[in-house]
């Protein structure tokens, strides 16, 4: 799952002009988490325009330089925060760009796979790793001309997709035996089963969408997890009615205190003290407290790793932005359909099954299946801005050009609420 923003791209002989296309070069960012499902980093993946592919550089050193240089124009903490930024660079980046303009201490150097493995590059790679800097393996497969690397090298990528679950577990073993002190990263991972099993391998951080994909397991009936928080958020979704919601929340003893909590916060400055639920929906209105339990309520399905629930929040309030709808119900509607757009990987199920065991509005549900309807499309163009898929993501830029700052004060507002509510 990834987010998105942009940079200034100069051009070879100068800087472009500024407002156009050709001056930026967009950053996709996809989290890194550990066995516990922390993230521990983000890798950048580049896009510059016309290229909608995953690349640090062109043919050219002097664009490489350019690109990094950009990056630290936007400045690496607002990217990844105080987490690690993992770069793709090739051979012809390292021998071009000396020396590096970037921290030891935040990055981690992606050596793409299929690079030229000689006595230049090893004794870049040799110079680099004593100046501080960490190199990582993309794709590793090992043979004879790879296996030299592995001598600079702290992590190991392994794409467990190319790999079957025979030859898999070879291969971790031969790294283990070889380099005890490697970190292997599972790439590629997409359902929980997948992370189970990497993890039993011994890999010690992964990458992919397993914390955001239902199972492909088949399944006689939608399993629990995850279905008490969606069932909640679906029926607080359904209500603006003052009494229906004194109801739903007054039910949970946990989301009772937390709205309490959250009335008598200093962000709030109410004029007296709220004392009950009742209260609180007199204060604060039946909207906002709606939009707060339902938050509440994703923050507290078990077992959800807090990346899906930033991604979930940012999605939301990207939607509800960008909408230009307000306050009132039609804009929470683009708030709610952002939120449940994870209602899939909360109850690890497809999104059909899901909706058929919640009491969800039939534009909300069009929306959430197939994209259809205005809530749709904008569902559907916010989720391909947040995985950098640009191409895809065109209608929204056209129709928003405002997107790559709402989609920053929107992950900024989703880090700051997920503190809140935890």
């Amino acid at each position: 799952m990834q987010s998105v923003v942009t940079i200034p791209h100069a051009a070879e002989h100068g800087r472009a002009h500024p407002g156009t296309d050709a001056d930026l070069v967009r950053v996709a960012r996809q989290p890194i988490l550990d066995r516990a499902r922390r993230v521990i980093g983000f890798e950048l993946l580049f896009r510059a325009p016309g290229h909608e592919t995953a690349q640090v550089i062109d043919d050219r050193a002097a664009t490489a330089a350019v690109i990094v240089d950009g990056l630290l124009d936007v400045g690496l903490h607002e990217l990844v925060g105080e987490h690690l930024a993992y770069l793709n660079v090739s051979r012809d980046f390292l021998l071009g760009v000396r020396p590096l303009p970037l921290p030891p201490q935040q990055v981690v150097l992606e050596l793409l796979e299929d690079q030229v493995v000689d006595g230049e590059l090893l004794g870049v790679l040799e110079e680099l790793v004593a100046a501080g800097f960490t190199f990582a393996l993309d794709d590793f497969r090992w043979s004879a001309a790879t296996e030299p690397l592995l001598r600079f090298a702290r992590i190991v990528k392994v794409d467990v997709l190319e790999h079957t679950a025979a030859d898999l577990p070879e291969l971790v073993a031969e790294l283990g035996a070889h380099r005890p002190a490697l970190t292997l990263l599972a790439e590629k991972v997409e359902t929980r089963e997948e992370f189970d099993r990497c993890r039993a391998l011994g890999f010690g951080a992964f990458q992919g969408y397993f914390f955001a994909r239902p199972s492909r397991m088949p399944q006689h009936r939608l399993p629990s997890q995850g279905l008490g928080a969606l069932r909640a958020m679906a029926e607080l979704s359904a209500t603006d009615d003052f009494d229906d919601l004194h109801r739903i929340i007054t039910c949970d003893a946990g989301l009772s205190i937390r709205l309490l909590r959250y009335a008598n916060s200093a962000a709030l400055s109410l004029p007296r003290r709220v004392g009950s639920v009742h209260e609180g929906l007199a204060w604060l209105g039946a909207l906002t407290v709606r939009r707060f339990a339902m938050m509440v309520a994703l923050a507290s399905a078990d077992d959800v790793p807090d990346v899906l629930l930033v991604t979930a929040l940012a999605r939301a309030r990207m939607c509800h932005m960008l909408s230009g709808a307000g306050e009132g119900t039609t804009g929470e509607s683009y708030f709610t359909v952002g939120l449940l757009s994870v209602a899939d990987a909360l109850a690890n199920a497809p999104m059909a099954d899901v909706l058929e065991e919640l009491p969800v509005s039939d534009d909300v549900a069009a929306a959430l299946l197939t994209g259809g309807g205005d809530l749709g499309a904008m569902l559907t163009g916010v989720m391909a801005y947040q995985r950098g898929d640009f191409e895809a993501a065109d209608v929204l830029l056209q129709r928003h050009p405002d997107a790559e700052r709402v989609h920053r004060e929107a992950t900024d507002w989703a880090n700051r609420t997920l503190k809140e509510l935890v």
